[in-house]
């Protein structure tokens, strides 16, 4: 039976506010001058945009503010054909939002507000069942709560009906409350080197043959300039980097490795071909923009002819 969606994001519809600065660290007491001022959606709302211009039909669900921020994001979603009718907006909390500073070297800091994002109510276990998978982050499973519970209903319910889970657990990975429970129902969990230590609690080196132990699922992990590794079913296989010959801006890279990833499987494509994509939509993202990103097909076509 078909459903209505390739793919339901759930949670984290965050506006990115970026700042460029001369360096770090920004002391107290300082006034710094960006040159540049860029307002765009961000994590999981980025990475909706661009698996959506991939080709796939993928719906948001969120809690997000009844203000000039949610407007503007719900818009540029809209844009971009993401389904946004599963929204809903409160007045008495702002929309998710992250500043993010960046200096001449392309390091980042984020300061983030998660807002109305943390009282995202309960999903109808229908819009599970209408959607081939589900995408979620780790950003509102810190602390119990609202949306803590939501998001961990909607695993329980995506697994109980062999949806593909998707789980980014992100940088707050080792402050996740029983981020076990939240693996345990996932088919594929993305992992940077950091957050790959964090979770396997050992050196890097060990960490395949740990992360070969635990869990269903299979991991993804996003290694920058040394591409990407995939670990399933007890073996290891490695997707080379793609050349760069231009960084204009590294933030979203995961977001859109994931992006390119979930494309891919949800394609019919297997996971080393998921892998290379991820790592090819990573590649355009940080290189020329969002708006090069081509369909899924031309991806893979790239892939083939390399």
């Amino acid at each position: 039976m078909s459903s209505d969606h390739d793919l339901l994001i759930i949670g984290d519809a965050v506006l990115d506010i970026s700042l460029e600065i001369r360096s770090f660290p920004i002391l107290k007491g300082t006034t710094s001058m960006s040159p540049k001022l860029e307002i765009a959606p961000g994590g999981p709302a980025a990475m909706a945009i661009i698996a959506s211009r991939l080709g796939l039909k993928v719906a948001f669900t969120d809690k997000i503010g009844k203000d000039v921020l949610g407007d503007y994001l719900l818009r540029k979603l809209n844009e971009s054909g993401v389904i946004t009718k599963y929204m809903s907006r409160d007045d008495t909390a702002a929309t998710a939002t992250s500043i993010n500073l960046v200096d001449s070297n392309k390091n980042h800091s984020f300061v983030g507000h998660a807002g109305a994002g943390s009282m995202l109510d309960n999903i109808d276990e229908s819009l599970i069942k209408d959607s081939k998978s589900i995408f979620f982050e780790g950003y509102n499973l810190v602390r119990k709560g609202k949306t803590y519970n939501t998001i961990l209903n909607a695993a329980k319910n995506a697994s109980i009906h062999q949806k593909h889970v998707f789980f980014d657990p992100g940088p707050l990975i080792s402050q996740i409350v029983d981020i076990q429970k939240f693996v345990d129902f996932s088919n594929t969990v993305f992992l940077n080197r950091e957050e790959a230590l964090s979770y396997s609690k050992t050196g890097f080196e060990e960490t395949p043959d740990i992360l070969k132990k635990t869990g269903r699922a299979a991991y993804a992990l996003k290694l920058d300039k040394d591409g990407s590794k995939l670990i399933k079913n007890g073996k290891v296989f490695s997707c080379n980097a793609v050349k760069i010959d231009q960084i204009n801006n590294t933030i979203g890279a995961g977001d859109a490795y994931d992006a390119g990833y979930i494309a891919a499987i949800l394609s019919g494509y297997d996971e080393e071909m998921a892998c290379m994509t991820g790592n090819i939509v990573a590649s355009i993202r940080i290189s020329k923009g969002i708006k090069s990103i081509p369909n899924i097909a031309k991806i893979v076509d790239q892939v083939n002819n390399t």
